[in-house]
């Protein structure tokens, strides 16, 4: 994947955010404060109106800043550093071959700016678990993304606001990595 075509798969996760709005507030109102579907959408939608660049790091990076500067909550920091962090990775393209270290450089600034080890029912086991999927040679799919995110659901949250709700967390998915879903398949899609 080109930079002109990570920079068109990050623009498109505003139409994906204002699909997945509801669902998100939905499973965010469960467990949480029920704005992850607003944050997330407010987000993408600054990104389609603002996000430029000719490389995969300018991108990254403007995208980085970009859902730093729009996003409330937890997430838009932990998502707007960790596009900063991949944006160090310094490639012409993303392929199936180097994957796995924008991957790895996203989990370690989410572990690092959100205290998170994996198991706790966060955005983190998504990015956790697809490391290890691509580090076993199996490609990235929406389907096996979205397995990922469905996991969780029988996790009880230790960190986050969802931590308040301890056992009541169990059997629902958290809205952290049901977004990451959507994040890790514009960047890894086609790859």
């Amino acid at each position: 994947m080109n930079a002109e075509l990570l920079l068109q798969n990050l623009k498109a996760l505003k139409d994906t955010f204002e699909q997945e709005e509801q669902n998100l507030t939905q499973l965010d109102r469960v467990i949480g404060d029920g704005d992850h579907g607003v944050n997330m959408l407010r987000g993408f939608k600054a990104v389609d109106e603002k996000v430029s660049g000719t490389t995969i790091s300018e991108v990254l990076k403007s995208t980085g800043m970009t859902l730093m500067s729009s996003v409330g909550g937890a997430s838009g920091p932990l998502y707007g550093f960790s596009f900063v962090k991949m944006a160090g990775v310094d490639e012409d393209e993303i392929t199936s071959d180097n994957l796995k270290s924008f991957i790895d450089e996203f989990k370690n600034a989410v572990a690092t700016r959100g205290k998170v080890t994996g198991g706790e029912k966060t955005m983190y086991d998504v990015l956790l678990k697809a490391s290890k999927h691509l580090e076993e040679g199996q490609p990235l799919t929406n389907e096996v993304l979205q397995q990922f995110a469905d996991e969780t659901k029988e996790l009880e949250a230790t960190k986050g606001r969802a931590a308040y709700f301890k056992k009541d967390s169990v059997g629902h998915i958290d809205p952290g990595a049901q977004s990451m879903v959507y994040v890790l398949n514009a960047i890894s899609k086609d790859v």
